[in-house]
């Protein structure tokens, strides 16, 4: 009757909650199992996952396209933050076995989201599932998405996208790759990452600094910080300052 042992788990919950004969069989009673897990068994769901997805995209395109028509003094910058979630995960999962890994301290599945952001507006545009060592790593799969973004968005502005990304993404080959791509960008980089003379990043002395790194000898980067208590070395490069 079920495909998924954890279906069925939560059926045999519900039936224990209606034959208690309290006259309460409501989830928040359950033991077992979360009350939202046994909430969830009872939705229906026939919509279209894919359907969904597109009209909120095209939702998403008009939306910047009406902010993209304002005059040019008053345009904001198109921002495509890329960031990994993870959704931790408990238990014995079988269908998602291939997609569980454990990834800074988390066991579960971890995604990488690309969200536009565009003055007040923002939006989930898509991620992809990060499937554990030996295969793509999530700032590959970031890349992809990237490249993946239609003309409307990156092509037609009046100004460079600027892709905005945590230490997680700092390797050479994302920022070459988003260079290559045609975006700005900004990503946090630890402060003991030297540069191609060897200095580490924490020698800087002063904001704006242009610096290279090893690997990218023809690439001119900007060296920046902010002072934030709980997250020392909160150094961050960017391509341009425009």
């Amino acid at each position: 009757m079920f495909r998924r042992k954890q279906h069925r788990d939560t059926f045999e919950v519900m039936m224990n909650l209606f034959l208690t004969g309290q006259g309460q069989p409501l989830p928040q009673l359950a033991t077992v199992k979360s009350p939202s897990a046994v909430s969830r068994f009872l939705n229906q769901y026939d919509w279209n996952a894919r359907t969904i997805i597109r009209i909120m995209r095209q939702h998403a395109l008009d939306e910047f396209e009406r902010f993209r028509r304002v005059p040019y003094r008053h345009q904001q910058r198109l921002e495509l933050i890329v960031d990994m979630t993870s959704l931790p995960k408990e238990g014995t999962f079988e269908q998602l076995a291939p997609w569980i890994h454990h990834f800074n301290g988390v066991s579960g599945v971890h995604l990488v989201v690309l969200y536009l952001c565009h003055g007040s507006r923002r939006f989930p545009w898509s991620f992809l599932v990060w499937r554990g060592k030996g295969q793509p790593s999530p700032a590959d799969l970031a890349l992809r998405m990237l490249a993946r973004l239609p003309d409307e968005l990156v092509k037609r502005h009046s100004r460079v996208p600027l892709v905005l990304a945590d230490a997680g993404f700092c390797s050479k080959a994302f920022i070459a790759g988003v260079v290559q791509l045609g975006l700005d960008l900004s990503v946090t980089i630890p402060g003991n990452r030297v540069t191609a003379e060897g200095r580490p990043i924490r020698q800087a002395t002063r904001q704006r600094q242009s610096i290279t790194l090893p690997g990218l000898p023809d690439l001119q980067l900007w060296l920046y910080w902010i002072w934030l208590s709980s997250v020392p070395d909160n150094f961050r490069l960017s391509r341009s300052w425009s």
